[in-house]
């Protein structure tokens, strides 16, 4: 392989880049781009006219981990070995930092990154369906009455409460995605909480996060209430509750994905309390 002569994407590449998810199927929005370009280091090819050709993106977060993500190679330039150098780049950025790099990968990236040094930790399933939202976008009958609408003041305990079961800091993107337009976010008291946004493809529900399983199930059961058309939800495997209660509502394994990190042979953070995730870009 000759050298790779790399560029650094930035905030204002958030439209182009989602050529590269489009191409792809992903489900990333340029409002997620814009989000994790803003936020993390993004090495990626460039061809003369701009069109992007390859990323990556590390994510520093508060603690011990950093986040790797979008790596992306379109089709005629694959097999060049683009996604390792770039992957490769990304872990240098933040082992620079101190933080360990993890990742969610898919089962045809994880020989890659096994051979990079990471090591499995936990299992994803990524489960489809449909949200049920009546068309009144009301609440429907039997929910119980403590679930209630997430606000920005509840930034402070959610990503205190995130920060302690996720293992690491990440206020700013709990932050971005509660502002989205039209997201979902319930919470039950303070004992859990659900987070959602649109995506190109279908709404992904994510993190669950909750002290207890009927909690996560409650609200999930909620966030479904208020969301029509096609939803996607990364569940963890050590929760299977998760995925029996959508598999009974229609829902399919649409694809695995297998956490790993390099330089970390267990699981960080408190996984008994947390139920699904926010997107593997995002962890």
């Amino acid at each position: 392989m000759g050298a790779i002569e790399t560029i650094q994407f930035g905030s204002d590449d958030d439209a182009t880049c989602t050529i590269l998810s489009d191409e792809a199927g992903w489900n990333q929005t340029a409002a997620d781009w814009d989000m994790m370009l803003r936020i993390g280091w993004a090495p990626g090819l460039r061809a003369a006219d701009g069109t992007p050709l390859a990323s990556a993106l590390a994510m520093a977060m508060e603690g011990d981990i950093g986040w790797i993500s979008m790596v992306l190679v379109t089709a005629s330039k694959r097999r060049q070995g683009i996604a390792q150098h770039l992957v490769g780049l990304c872990i240098a950025w933040l082992e620079e930092r101190g933080l360990v790099p993890v990742l969610d990968a898919t089962p045809a990236g994880q020989p890659l990154y096994a051979s990079m040094g990471f090591t499995p930790i936990l299992g994803i399933k990524r489960l489809a369906g449909n949200g049920d939202a009546p068309s009144d976008g009301s609440m429907p009958n039997g929910l119980p009455d403590r679930l209630r609408d997430v606000t920005i003041d509840d930034i402070p305990w959610i990503a205190g409460f995130e920060r302690v079961t996720f293992g690491a800091g990440r206020e700013a993107v709990l932050r971005n995605l509660l502002s989205r337009p039209g997201a979902v976010a319930l919470a039950d008291g303070e004992n859990g909480f659900v987070l959602s946004r649109q995506g190109c493809n279908a709404t992904q529900i994510g993190p669950i996060v909750a002290h207890d399983e009927a909690s996560a199930l409650m609200m999930l059961q909620g966030a479904l209430a208020r969301i029509t058309g096609p939803v996607l939800i990364d569940a963890l495997d050590a929760q299977p509750a998760i995925a029996a209660l959508l598999e009974i509502r229609g829902f399919k394994v649409e694809r695995t994905f297998m956490r790993m990190a390099k330089g970390l042979t267990r699981p960080f953070g408190d996984p008994s309390k947390q139920f699904a995730i926010a997107g593997p870009e995002l962890g």
